[in-house]
């Protein structure tokens, strides 16, 4: 074999693998390209999430605290506010307009349990406005419309509904509301419960 035939047998060696790393060199830029592409995306994609995020965070915080900046203008000093669980916060009337108090006979009813029979004793005063005259005391008409109004709310109770603070403050409601449907003048302003005793 001549030089000639040995130096064109190199070139045509040397040749073939130029194309076959050319071919490498391509792909492995190809690769790199889409891997790149790939990770923009995810990276541009990931930013706008976390900020459309951010976006709804910050609109949420806003309204929440525009919704505890009312509140706090609405309720009046945490001091004074009585607490959840304090019994007297239902258990006083609110009796600034009373001016006289009328005591009422004991009531003793049979509750509306259908279980077991049970008894409700209880007493009850009014507070009324005394705009019937301050000495005078209030006509047997009166107590008896009004007696007859609270033993009709009495008799439709539960002793579960009466034996709870809440239910003994949401009962002292309605025999104030049915009080006050009964009579006009005078004019009952709180009920007082004065005796309270559920035979179980």
């Amino acid at each position: 074999m001549s030089d000639s035939e040995k130096a064109n047998a190199a070139d045509d060696g040397a040749a073939v693998p130029k194309k076959g790393g050319l071919k490498k060199i391509i792909l492995l830029l190809l690769i790199v390209v889409v891997i790149g592409a790939g990770l923009a995306g995810g990276y541009f994609f990931w930013r706008s999430r976390s900020a459309a995020a951010a976006e709804v965070k910050k609109a949420s915080d806003k309204k929440s605290q525009a919704k505890r900046d009312s509140e706090d203008a609405q309720e009046p000093d945490p001091a004074s506010k009585p607490k959840k669980n304090d019994p007297l916060q239902n258990a006083l009337p609110q009796d600034e307009d009373v001016k006289k108090i009328v005591e009422l006979p004991p009531f003793i009813v049979n509750l509306a349990d259908t279980e077991q029979a049970r008894y409700l004793r209880m007493t009850v005063s009014l507070g009324i406005d005394g705009s019937d005259g301050a000495s005078e005391k209030p006509d047997q008409l009166f107590i008896t419309r009004v007696r007859n109004a609270m033993l009709a709310v009495l008799s439709d109770k539960k002793s579960e509904d009466i034996l709870t603070a809440d239910g003994k403050a949401k009962l002292r409601k309605q025999l104030l509301q049915a009080a006050q449907a009964a009579s006009e003048e005078p004019q009952v302003k709180a009920i007082y419960i004065t005796d309270f005793i559920v035979q179980l």
